[in-house]
Protein backbone atom coordinates (compact mmCIF):
# COMPACT_ATOMS: atom_id res chain seq x y z
CA UNK A 1 0.00 0.00 0.00
CA UNK A 2 1.53 3.71 -1.20
CA UNK A 3 1.44 6.28 1.36
CA UNK A 4 1.46 10.07 0.88
CA UNK A 5 4.14 11.20 -1.37
CA UNK A 6 6.69 13.85 -0.76
CA UNK A 7 8.91 15.67 -3.69
CA UNK A 8 12.17 17.42 -2.56
CA UNK A 9 14.46 19.56 -4.29
CA UNK A 10 17.76 17.87 -4.25
CA UNK A 11 21.19 19.55 -4.43
CA UNK A 12 24.46 18.74 -3.50
CA UNK A 13 27.61 19.80 -1.26
CA UNK A 14 30.61 18.13 -0.94
CA UNK A 15 29.28 15.23 -3.12
CA UNK A 16 26.83 14.72 -0.35
CA UNK A 17 22.68 14.59 -1.59
CA UNK A 18 20.27 17.00 0.17
CA UNK A 19 16.70 17.83 -0.37
CA UNK A 20 14.13 20.57 0.86
CA UNK A 21 10.44 20.01 0.58
CA UNK A 22 9.73 21.30 -2.96
CA UNK A 23 6.88 23.74 -1.71
CA UNK A 24 9.58 26.45 -0.55
CA UNK A 25 11.49 26.37 -3.57
CA UNK A 26 10.41 29.71 -5.75
CA UNK A 27 13.38 29.52 -8.06
CA UNK A 28 16.84 27.94 -8.81
CA UNK A 29 19.14 31.17 -10.42
CA UNK A 30 22.61 30.15 -12.04
CA UNK A 31 24.01 33.46 -12.58
CA UNK A 32 25.65 34.45 -9.47
CA UNK A 33 25.99 38.22 -9.36
CA UNK A 34 26.81 38.58 -5.28
CA UNK A 35 27.11 42.06 -3.36
CA UNK A 36 28.58 41.61 -0.14
CA UNK A 37 27.88 42.45 3.32
CA UNK A 38 31.18 43.70 4.96
CA UNK A 39 31.28 42.39 8.33
CA UNK A 40 28.85 39.92 8.19
CA UNK A 41 29.21 36.78 9.10
CA UNK A 42 30.90 34.03 6.84
CA UNK A 43 27.90 32.02 6.62
CA UNK A 44 26.18 35.13 4.97
CA UNK A 45 27.37 35.67 1.16
CA UNK A 46 25.68 39.28 0.65
CA UNK A 47 22.71 40.15 -1.67
CA UNK A 48 21.95 39.27 -5.01
CA UNK A 49 19.38 41.06 -7.18
CA UNK A 50 16.76 39.35 -9.13
CA UNK A 51 14.58 41.24 -11.06
CA UNK A 52 14.34 44.68 -8.98
CA UNK A 53 13.67 42.64 -5.69
CA UNK A 54 17.05 41.86 -3.18
CA UNK A 55 17.47 38.50 -1.60
CA UNK A 56 19.91 37.76 1.04
CA UNK A 57 22.14 34.33 0.56
CA UNK A 58 23.65 32.27 2.58
CA UNK A 59 26.52 29.98 2.29
CA UNK A 60 25.37 26.37 3.49
CA UNK A 61 28.49 24.99 2.76
CA UNK A 62 29.42 26.72 6.02
CA UNK A 63 25.91 26.63 7.47
CA UNK A 64 26.74 22.46 7.46
CA UNK A 65 30.46 22.78 8.75
CA UNK A 66 31.78 21.91 5.44
CA UNK A 67 35.11 23.89 4.03
CA UNK A 68 34.64 27.10 2.23
CA UNK A 69 34.49 26.63 -1.95
CA UNK A 70 34.76 29.12 -4.74
CA UNK A 71 31.49 29.61 -6.65
CA UNK A 72 31.96 27.54 -9.92
CA UNK A 73 29.50 26.99 -12.83
CA UNK A 74 27.49 24.00 -11.34
CA UNK A 75 27.06 26.67 -8.35
CA UNK A 76 23.48 27.50 -7.68
CA UNK A 77 21.10 29.77 -5.81
CA UNK A 78 18.09 28.17 -4.48
CA UNK A 79 15.28 30.95 -3.78
CA UNK A 80 12.81 30.62 -0.97
CA UNK A 81 9.46 31.32 -0.99
CA UNK A 82 8.41 33.97 1.85
CA UNK A 83 6.77 31.35 3.95
CA UNK A 84 10.10 29.73 4.42
CA UNK A 85 11.83 33.37 5.29
CA UNK A 86 11.52 36.88 3.89
CA UNK A 87 13.69 37.59 0.78
CA UNK A 88 16.23 34.82 1.09
CA UNK A 89 18.18 32.00 -0.24
CA UNK A 90 21.26 29.78 -0.20
CA UNK A 91 24.25 28.90 -2.29
CA UNK A 92 24.59 24.98 -2.85
CA UNK A 93 27.74 23.60 -5.03
CA UNK A 94 25.26 21.86 -7.80
CA UNK A 95 21.53 21.23 -8.50
CA UNK A 96 20.08 17.97 -8.52
CA UNK A 97 16.54 16.41 -9.75
CA UNK A 98 13.00 16.90 -8.64
CA UNK A 99 12.23 13.46 -6.06
CA UNK A 100 9.23 12.06 -5.40
CA UNK A 101 9.21 9.32 -2.64
CA UNK A 102 6.70 7.92 -0.80
CA UNK A 103 6.58 9.11 2.94
CA UNK A 104 6.92 5.31 4.15
CA UNK A 105 10.77 5.83 2.83
CA UNK A 106 11.76 8.32 5.14
CA UNK A 107 13.43 8.01 8.46
CA UNK A 108 12.49 10.79 10.39
CA UNK A 109 14.59 12.24 13.34
CA UNK A 110 13.00 12.15 16.82
CA UNK A 111 13.51 16.05 17.44
CA UNK A 112 12.13 18.54 19.87
CA UNK A 113 8.77 20.65 19.35
CA UNK A 114 10.62 23.69 18.49
CA UNK A 115 14.18 22.95 17.88
CA UNK A 116 16.68 25.87 18.07
CA UNK A 117 19.75 26.13 17.14
CA UNK A 118 21.74 26.97 20.69
CA UNK A 119 25.62 27.53 18.64
CA UNK A 120 26.56 27.40 15.18
CA UNK A 121 28.42 24.35 15.31
CA UNK A 122 25.35 22.23 16.05
CA UNK A 123 23.40 23.35 12.86
CA UNK A 124 23.26 20.18 10.86
CA UNK A 125 21.87 18.72 13.89
CA UNK A 126 19.01 20.87 14.04
CA UNK A 127 18.48 21.16 10.31
CA UNK A 128 18.61 17.66 9.17
CA UNK A 129 15.10 16.74 9.65
CA UNK A 130 15.72 12.54 8.01
CA UNK A 131 16.87 10.34 5.79
CA UNK A 132 15.41 8.70 2.66
CA UNK A 133 17.15 5.78 0.38
CA UNK A 134 17.31 6.44 -2.96
CA UNK A 135 18.07 3.97 -5.53
CA UNK A 136 21.81 4.60 -5.55
CA UNK A 137 22.48 7.42 -3.23
CA UNK A 138 20.87 8.55 0.30
CA UNK A 139 19.77 12.01 0.60
CA UNK A 140 19.59 13.71 3.58
CA UNK A 141 16.50 15.98 3.98
CA UNK A 142 16.75 19.56 5.80
CA UNK A 143 14.41 22.09 7.57
CA UNK A 144 14.73 25.03 5.19
CA UNK A 145 12.87 27.02 7.42
CA UNK A 146 15.62 27.06 10.13
CA UNK A 147 18.23 28.11 7.78
CA UNK A 148 17.95 31.85 9.08
CA UNK A 149 17.71 30.88 12.51
CA UNK A 150 21.78 29.48 11.99
CA UNK A 151 22.49 32.34 11.00
CA UNK A 152 20.62 34.57 13.52
CA UNK A 153 22.41 32.08 15.92
CA UNK A 154 26.00 32.89 14.66
CA UNK A 155 25.11 36.99 14.90
CA UNK A 156 24.20 36.51 18.50
CA UNK A 157 27.97 34.56 19.13
CA UNK A 158 29.82 37.02 17.29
Amino acid sequence: MQGHKKQFCTFYISNRLFGVNILYVREIIDEIRLTPIYHAPDSILGFINIRGQVHLILDLRLILNFEKKAIDETSRVLLFNSSVGESFGVLVDQIGHMVEVDEKQIEYRITEETPIVKNYRTAMSVLETGVCKLQNSLMTILNAELFLNTVNCEIEIM
